[in-house]
């Protein structure tokens, strides 16, 4: 008869919680073994009876042997429990901590400490799979920092407009502290040329040290930052963000009035002709863009906390009469060549390229297009055009785009990750939707950063899509979107679902040497009390997890080669 290793597991929280999301957590583990298939332990009351060991006894084998290592099994798992309750026996360590009950068996007999990295930077494997430091694939999950950004001070939380660096960094603090409970590890972060170089040729090294500063706070919180040059409709003249003033002739004043701006890329011709101007050049501005790109590119190259370079937002087609024909002749050469040349400043920071917005609608056929070089990821969005305009769903499918994405991308082995999707506050069938696409999400192991957070009292041509109010309270949408998932895979044939409905997260995979983490999110999981904690069924032989709580994840360790399997029951 082999016997397999369990453990009886209690916990302890640090008393001196830190108030920020990271708060220290110092579980502690006893080891115990018991023979699997004859019987497991009540560990919330921490005794068997008598009785029972009778019946156990009964049923075990014939074998003196195999009976004498039952009861000392028994006599093990009472010991053990004995320790973690505090009642005498088994000589447990004890720190006058109060203690939790002891939990399922699975639980590690030393705690499992999430591993450090010293950076955000991930590789791309030959299969086009994110990877860390400790060669664990990688799935990224974030958000935009989004609408607030578009116009000065161009930071999506409020600040006074002379603001010093200090306070800049303190409202950023207050404004990242909100993402840890929602479990997320990455932000899209826009930054605008406009308020770059307000004149041609002259930086603004304010805005350049503010908008580093941001990126510093975000990353003091563990979230990977993704350096995204943000355009809508060229430039705010034309109701839009991103392109200075001095590349338009005569430019109008600055609008965000425009419920409509969209229909900009379409129905206006001035905008038409500023973006056939970028692509032909003729007037110089796609190579000061490229100028632009390398102040950005060598000042952020070595920050740790910059995860990749997004080269323009939704660039817009000009007068071209097909979209599919101009991202194949024109913009997927310009997305090769400018990557090319950011890979040559930062090698070893992945370059991220989108398509024209009017692709994330769905309208018509789209060609997915992939750019010759290397580091490279995919970065398409996707929305309802309903649910972006506060209507309701117009019954696209999100599942269905979001499976041809994955499919493009395994086929080309390149990561995909999902640069923007989101719904308007209110919208009729918006959470039914964004389940939906949260769901495929999670099938396809894709990476993804939902549009939008950030904190204002004024609206961005009346856009709507902030997951907080103007006071920073949160919204209903983050119901739905803050879920658990899987971040980093110490292994191969990973898959993970979540069912909302009935609260249980399910993952599993063949392991290699390493920590697995399946993120928690706080604001859904309690894992500083070991009463309301989730419960975790693992199997797997020789696998152990540890719940924790400072990092909000299920941290899960096995033996190369092992099958292993994880349920969380919310």
């Amino acid at each position: 008869m082999r016997a397999r290793a369990a453990v009886v597991s209690c916990s302890v929280t640090d008393p001196r919680p830190r108030g920020d999301g990271r708060a220290a957590f110092l579980p502690r583990r006893r080891p115990v073994w018991y023979v699997s298939r004859v019987f497991t332990y009540e560990l919330s009351q921490g005794r068997r009876s008598e009785q029972e060991r009778e019946r156990v006894r009964a049923s075990g084998p014939a074998s003196p042997g195999a009976a004498v290592a039952i009861e000392l099994a028994i006599a093990a798992t009472l010991l053990s429990v004995a320790a973690c309750r505090g009642d005498g026996a088994g000589g447990s360590e004890s720190s006058g901590d109060e203690t939790g009950p002891a939990t399922e068996s699975g639980a590690c007999e030393e705690p499992i400490a999430r591993p450090a990295l010293a950076d955000a930077r991930l590789t791309i494997d030959a299969d086009g799979r994110l990877r860390d430091a400790l060669d664990r694939v990688v799935v990224m999950r974030g958000i935009n920092t989004g609408g607030r950004s578009k116009w000065a001070p161009f930071v999506p939380f409020p600040i006074a407009p002379d603001a010093s660096l200090d306070e800049l960094e303190a409202a950023a603090e207050t404004f990242f502290a909100r993402v840890v409970p929602w479990g997320l590890d990455t932000v899209r972060l826009p930054f605008s040329w406009e308020a770059l170089e307000p004149s041609a040729g002259e930086l603004d090294a304010r805005y350049l040290d503010r908008y580093e500063r941001v990126v510093d706070v975000a990353w003091s919180f563990g979230l990977r930052v993704i350096i995204d040059f943000h355009q809508d409709v060229y430039a705010s003249p034309f109701c839009g963000d991103g392109f200075p003033l001095w590349t338009v002739p005569e430019p109008g004043p600055p609008r965000r009035d425009c419920p409509e701006w969209f229909l900009g890329y379409v129905v206006d011709p001035e905008v038409q002709a500023a973006f056939d101007r970028l692509w032909s050049d003729e007037t110089g501005v796609q190579s000061q863009l490229r100028a632009m790109w390398i102040v950005m590119a060598t000042r952020f190259a070595a920050h740790p906390g910059v995860v990749g370079f997004e080269m323009i937002n939704e660039p817009g087609w000009g007068s071209a009469s097909s979209v599919q024909a101009f991202k194949r002749d024109v913009l997927t050469p310009f997305h090769a060549s400018l990557a090319a040349e950011l890979r040559a400043v930062a090698p070893d920071v992945l370059v991220l390229y989108d398509n024209p917005g009017i692709d994330a609608l769905g309208f018509g056929e789209i060609e997915h297009q992939r750019p010759a070089g290397d580091g490279l990821v995919y970065a398409p969005h996707l929305y309802d055009s309903g649910l972006i305009n506060g209507e309701p769903w117009t019954g696209s499918d999100p599942r269905a785009a979001l499976s041809e994405i994955a499919a493009f991308a395994a086929a080309e082995r390149i990561p995909a990750l999902l640069g923007e999707f989101g719904v308007a506050d209110g919208a009729v069938g918006g959470a039914e939707w964004l389940a939906e696409a949260m769901a495929a999400i999670d099938e396809h192991a894709l990476s993804s950063t939902l549009w939008e957070y950030s904190v204002a009292a004024e609206q961005w041509n009346e856009e709507d899509l902030s997951v907080v109010t103007g006071s920073g309270a949160e919204r209903a949408v983050l119901d739905t979107f803050v879920r658990p998932w899987l971040r980093a895979v110490a292994g191969t044939r990973a898959r993970f679902s979540w069912d909302p409905v009935q609260g249980v997260a399910e993952a599993a995979w063949t392991a290699a040497d390493g920590i697995t983490e399946i993120v928690l999110p706080s604001r859904r999981f309690t894992l500083s009390s070991s009463e309301a904690a989730p419960r975790i069924e693992l199997t797997g032989d020789g696998a152990c997890y540890t719940l924790d709580a400072n990092h909000g994840a299920l941290l899960v360790a096995a033996p190369a080669g092992v099958e292993v399997e994880v349920r969380v029951l919310e």
